[in-house]
């Protein structure tokens, strides 16, 4: 069971051990001990195949794991890897979850291991089509409006170039920018996602990508029993080093926020004043509308790790790398490793704060969904 608010550190299970248990770098490591622990803790395991494979041509593959009673009204819910390369530490907390004796005999768990997998094993954001999956949670029946703010940086954060005159040029313009609108317009305008403009940055797809259609599909076969649902879904690189929010995004209703805030006291509502950032098609925003007949309470857990602007770097550079065609080795390895110290950091300290915010994430659900009966 994960520990609670008030237990000492002496008695959280030893951290320092669970942290090098549990905390992988690479895609291969990190799905195999999954398995395991799910197996060792005798959980319904299903592994659905991505349509792309991974840098070796190894097979990639969303991995789903059940603990509890097949028949259980209550669940919680802990998803990894929406967005690539972040999912090393929801794998984290989702093995830790797994190692720990499963005490919640009226709720049952079940853990989505790399909903993106093509963006984790190639150590990026985007999915195999270079879609930003958690825009990709939308309708698309009718068309979707223009991110406006998008167009006023396209040209200067898709630069061709990583080195050389047009990327210090498109430098230049992006610190224009900043000075003259403020850091927080170019945020919206990156991150809010976008959808009129393919094969560009943030672009949340055309359709419903593999991944969001697997990941509804396990969430379908697995809660037909379920009239109370908490779901946390685990994200890395907003915030201050080590620090972590929940954020309730687009709740349908202010009984929904409340719920959310009562179950999680550091929660907040996206979009808000406290956080007028207003990205859509995340999957969070969309969990509310899964099942009319279920009670849904749901949250990004967010874990910061380095300074925006260097979070946004790393991102910009591995975007120029998958549009590049042939890059030399040593380039791609230091992009590749700038997203892993930007999203993944592997220092104890971090990981320690990770993997405790994930515990008391998890632990405060189950706390809410043991006092939900209606």
């Amino acid at each position: 069971m994960p520990v609670s608010d008030t237990t000492s550190a002496t008695d959280e299970r030893g951290l320092a051990q669970a942290i090098r248990r549990c905390f992988h770098h690479e895609f291969a490591p990190a799905k195999a001990a999954f398995l395991q622990a799910a197996a060792a803790a005798h959980a319904r395991l299903e592994s659905l195949t991505c349509p792309a494979t991974g840098p070796r041509g190894e097979a990639l593959t969303i991995d789903a794991a059940y603990v509890g009673p097949a028949d259980a009204r209550k669940l919680l819910v802990v998803t990894s890897g929406i967005h690539g390369v972040e999912g090393y530490a929801g794998s984290a907390i989702q093995l830790d979850a797994l190692n720990a004796p499963w005490q919640a005999q009226d709720v049952a768990l079940l853990l989505v291991h790399f909903v993106n997998p093509f963006g984790v094993a190639w150590s990026g954001s985007n999915n195999e089509d270079n879609v930003d999956l958690n825009r990709n949670f939308v309708s698309f029946r009718e068309p979707l409006a223009a991110n406006a703010l998008y167009d006023e940086v396209d040209e200067f954060v898709c630069c061709p170039e990583l080195v050389g005159p047009l990327r210090n040029v498109a430098d230049a313009q992006m610190t224009s920018y900043v000075d003259t609108y403020g850091l927080e317009r170019l945020v919206r305008a990156v991150c809010d996602g976008q959808y009129h403009r393919p094969g560009r940055f943030n672009f949340g797809g055309a359709r419903p990508t593999w991944s969001n259609l697997t990941l509804r599909a396990l969430l379908k076969q697995f809660t037909p029993s379920a009239t109370h649902i908490g779901l946390i879904d685990v994200h890395t690189g907003l915030g201050d080093r080590g620090a972590s929010a929940m954020l309730c995004i687009e709740p349908p209703d202010e009984a929904a926020a409340e719920r959310a805030q009562s179950w999680w006291p550091d929660t907040l509502v996206v979009p808000s004043a406290a956080f007028p950032f207003a990205p859509r098609g995340t999957f969070v925003g969309s969990a509310w509308h899964l099942d009319s007949k279920q009670q849904m309470t749901a949250a990004a857990l967010e874990i910061g790790t380095e300074p925006p602007e260097r979070v946004f770097a790393a991102l910009r550079n591995r975007f120029w790398l998958s549009n590049a065609g042939a890059v030399p080795a040593e380039v791609v390895l230091s992009i590749e490793a700038e997203m892993h110290a930007c999203l993944a950091p592997r220092d104890d300290t971090w990981r320690t704060a990770a993997l405790a915010s994930g515990r008391q994430a998890i632990q405060r659900a189950l706390q809410g969904l043991s006092v939900r009966q209606t």
